[in-house]
Order: C-alpha cells, then sequence, then structure tokens
C-alpha cells in the first residue's frame, strides 16, 4: 500500500503537469485552425477610382491572397425602380470600382491598422472598409482564450512541480542509507540515484498512457466530434500519437532534470 502511495504521489502531479501542456497544445491549434476560418472568410472592402490588381496590393501586403471585383449591377438595378434610366447611366459612371480583398491569414489589430495605412496610400483608394470593431472584438477574444489557458495552465504546471520535488525528496530520504554508503565508495551522482531516476521513469511512463489513453478516448468521441464540425473546427486538432511522444519525452525530461536537482541538493 505505501508503495502504490509513494507511485500516485509523483504519478498524480505528473498526469496534471501533462494535462496541462496538452491543454496548450490542443488550445494552440484550436485557435490556429479557427483564425485560419476567419483568415478566408474575412475580407477587406476597397472603393478606387482606378483598377487595382492583385500583384500590386501584394507588393505592398504580403498576406493579400485574393482580390475580387464586386458587381454593382446587383445596387443598381434596385436603384433602377426608382431612378430614371438615364440617371443609372450617369450613376453606374460615376460609381467607383469595389473590390474585396481577402488574406492568407486572419492578421492581429496592429497589423490591420498598418494595412488600412498601406491601403490608404494607394492611388485611387477612396474608402476602405476593414470591419476594424468587429474584427478587434474577435481578436481580443482569441487573445482572452489563449491567454487564460496559458496562465491556468502555468499554474497547474508550477504546482505539480513542486509536488513532484517532495514526493523526490521523500524518495532520496527513504534511501538515504544506500546512497550514503555509495557515496563513501565513491560512487558517482547518477549511481548513487539510480534507483530514483528508475522510479521517476517508471512513474512519468505510466503518466503519460493514463494521459494518451484518455487522449485517444476523446479524439473519437462522436458527440465532440460532431461538436467541432458544428463549430466548423478540424478534428485534427487532435494528433494523439505525436503529442503522447511529446507528452512522454517532456515527461522524462521533467522528471529526470527534478530527480537531478533534488540529488545535487544533498550532495556530499
Amino acid at each position: 500500500m505505501n508503495s502504490l502511495k509513494n507511485h500516485l504521489s509523483l504519478i498524480i502531479p505528473l498526469i496534471a503537469l501533462l494535462f496541462a501542456l496538452e491543454s496548450i497544445l490542443l488550445i494552440s491549434r484550436t485557435l490556429n485552425d479557427y483564425e485560419s476560418k476567419l483568415g478566408k472568410n474575412y475580407a477587406i472592402i476597397l472603393a478606387s477610382t482606378k483598377e487595382l490588381n492583385l500583384e500590386l496590393l501584394r507588393n505592398k501586403i504580403s498576406e493579400a491572397q485574393d482580390l475580387t471585383l464586386i458587381d454593382s449591377k446587383i445596387v443598381l438595378d434596385r436603384l433602377s425602380k426608382n431612378i430614371s434610366q438615364a440617371n443609372i447611366v450617369l450613376l453606374k459612371k460615376s460609381l467607383p470600382r469595389f473590390y474585396s480583398l481577402t488574406l492568407n491569414v486572419y492578421p492581429s489589430s496592429s497589423r490591420l491598422e498598418n494595412i488600412h495605412k498601406t491601403l490608404s496610400t494607394l492611388e485611387g483608394v477612396s474608402r476602405i472598409e476593414t470591419f476594424t470593431k468587429s474584427h478587434s472584438q474577435i481578436y481580443q477574444l482569441l487573445l482572452i482564450i489563449n491567454g487564460s489557458t496559458m496562465i491556468f495552465s502555468s499554474l497547474i504546471a508550477l504546482i505539480s512541480l513542486l509536488l513532484m520535488f517532495k514526493q523526490i525528496e521523500i524518495w532520496k530520504f527513504q534511501h538515504l542509507e544506500r546512497m550514503e554508503i555509495m557515496t563513501l565508495l565513491g560512487a558517482p551522482l547518477w549511481m548513487r540515484s539510480q534507483v530514483l531516476f528508475r522510479l521517476a521513469c517508471l512513474d512519468t511512463i505510466l503518466a503519460t498512457l493514463i494521459v494518451a489513453s484518455g487522449l485517444v478516448y476523446i479524439s473519437q468521441n462522436p458527440t465532440l466530434l460532431i461538436f467541432l464540425q458544428e463549430l466548423g473546427l478540424n478534428p485534427e486538432i487532435f494528433s494523439p500519437i505525436l503529442d503522447s511522444i511529446v507528452l512522454l519525452l517532456t515527461g522524462l525530461a521533467v522528471s529526470l532534470i527534478s530527480v537531478w536537482i533534488v540529488s545535487l541538493q544533498h550532495r556530499d
């Protein structure tokens, strides 16, 4: 029972630490996927008295992806019911050209402001509509979600590390006599702490398996997949195999470094 308790005392903080890391990975992929879709649907409307082309805009704005001429015929057809044909012809001649500019990424608020300034310097451009208010609201929401996730996950990781250090110190105390004898015999640090390294690696593997199993279950949950599709998100934000490898390597690195630090504190 004591042996199981000792293992759980390290496995549980490791699970929390790996869960925090996985949360960061998932939220990061989700936001990137969402920003990609926003970038495809987001467009800047331009009014210009001169013809514009995509190459000209790409020379000024690296994010420019597509430029579409907006047909004003629909508006003119609606006005034709109340305006004479002669006035419609005059209005058509005086109307500027309207373009829809799409970007290959969803720009930040500061970048959008720079894009607006760049477009305003183009000859013939008389009006630019970037929908700044709605853009800023969406972008700020993304930043809040990402920032909240980072803070929450960092707190979990910090608490988990403190618990791990405490448990490793308990292990060190339990094997102190054996380690002191090896110290007197001149054994190097890694050999004296071999039992601690072995326990840490074993618990890390177990914790990774638990988190990876939960990740596989979530990634195959039909209800969650349907929910992601309704939100327009790509189910490929889940990558159980790749994430399991990342979690295992990260967990091993953190555990081994923790053991090394605790061992150095009691050196000699």
